[in-house]
């Protein structure tokens, strides 16, 4: 099994589960496209690229190839994932996104000196919701706080 021959697989199975969770939407027609058009576009999408990894993918490395020395910043990124799915409604979008990004900037990446990484983590968590809900007007969760 190769690297690229694995990712395409993937790339299918996730195509496939886009395509079925994508029935309950209605797909319009092609002057009124409805909310179902983009996913359908999507799932298509991932699956011919997932074909074309698998058809091409035997000049790739082997599996078995593979380094993890990036386990550790991939095992944050997930928890971190999984965090805030779990709080970001019950303690809102900027200060989920501040224990995030001070966890990743001031734990994970050890930005030197500390200050670096509150500024860097106070500047993405409140400048991107200032962004959004803001200027974009896309409304992001406040928490139980209104914060």
């Amino acid at each position: 099994m190769t690297i690229d021959r694995l990712s395409g697989a993937l790339l299918i199975l996730l195509g496939l589960f886009v395509l079925w969770e994508r029935r309950v939407l209605p797909l319009g027609n092609a002057s009124q496209p409805g909310p179902g058009y983009v996913p359908l576009i999507l799932a298509v999408l991932l699956l011919i690229f997932g074909v074309i990894l698998i058809a091409q993918g035997k000049g790739s490395k082997p599996l078995r190839s593979l380094s993890w020395e990036e386990a550790p910043h991939a095992a944050a990124i997930l928890g971190c994932c999984l965090f805030i799915t779990v709080f970001l409604e019950t303690i809102g979008y900027r200060i989920t996104m501040l224990i995030v990004m001070g966890f990743l900037f001031g734990i994970m990446e050890r930005r030197n000196p500390w200050w670096l990484a509150l500024i860097l983590a106070v500047g993405f968590s409140f400048g991107t919701f200032w962004l959004f809900d803001s200027l974009l007007r896309v409304p992001l969760p406040r928490g139980g706080w209104g914060f």
